[in-house]
């Protein structure tokens, strides 16, 4: 199945809340018989799923594939479900008792939010805030001056991000031995190049550091107000419609 050039298919949050809900909106429609796929991370789906954008195929958490079939029309793809955590296992059901055992999986997990200047950090129970701060340094952007000037300023700036990253590493690693108990997940938010190199400089306990969950959560600038909606975007599933057109 090949979509058209004028149909993009893009990719939405849903919340677990709203997951829930639409899967009870599903169940309840007139007619309509549903059936899914629960693929492992790595796993491939069918042919009927090539529509679906390159970053759902190479989902690292795998895909729930929920495909419907409304007499007369043929079983087809309907949505295609990424959730934010690893899916343990293989499923084929004409039901979604498998995606809402994913649901009420319980976890608790560490939040860290950074971009230059500012970041926040969270350890959240189950969607629940239980621990969290959030700080910042100075970081400039740009100089507009060459020669022994830029040099000079190149490597103040390279000192600022050090200095705010070794601030963040420490408040992460300071918290979670604060909160003594077992954290399951690391999840990251904030631009993808600065957490790379924030990451080669982060050491947490437990082995937390490379247990970083598949997705990135959106964040525009840290602080408390983003922390509390990133613990929502956590435990929320990317979520790809079935297009309506396809040639």
């Amino acid at each position: 199945m090949k979509v058209s050039a004028n149909e993009p298919v893009l990719q939405k949050l849903i919340s677990r809340s709203k997951l829930r809900e639409s899967l009870t909106d599903f169940e309840m429609e007139p007619g309509a018989k549903w059936q899914l796929e629960m693929k492992l991370p790595g796993e491939t789906a069918g042919i009927e799923w090539d529509w679906l954008p390159s970053s759902a195929k190479r989902s690292e958490s795998g895909l729930a594939l929920v495909s419907k079939e409304t007499a007369p029309a043929p079983l087809r793809p309907h949505i295609a479900l990424a959730p934010p955590f690893p899916i343990l296992s293989s499923v084929s059901a004409d039901n979604f008792t498998a995606v809402r055992d994913v649901l009420d999986q319980k976890w608790t997990i560490a939040i860290i939010l950074l971009r230059l200047g500012n970041y926040s950090f969270g350890i959240v129970e189950d969607e629940r805030l239980a621990l969290h701060k959030s700080g910042g340094r100075y970081v400039k952007n740009r100089q507009r001056k060459g020669g022994q000037s830029a040099a000079r300023f190149t490597r103040n700036r390279e000192k600022w991000i050090q200095q705010l990253f070794d601030e963040v590493a420490e408040v992460s690693r300071s918290r979670i031995e604060t909160y003594g108990k077992n954290i399951d997940w690391l999840a990251l938010g904030g631009d993808r190049t600065v957490l790379s190199q924030f990451m080669k400089r982060l050491k947490l306990p437990n082995g937390l550091t490379d247990r970083t969950t598949p997705w990135r959560v959106p964040v525009d600038k840290p602080g408390m107000d983003e922390l509390e909606h990133a613990v929502t975007s956590a435990w929320s599933w990317r979520a790809w419609n079935a297009p309506l057109t396809a040639i």
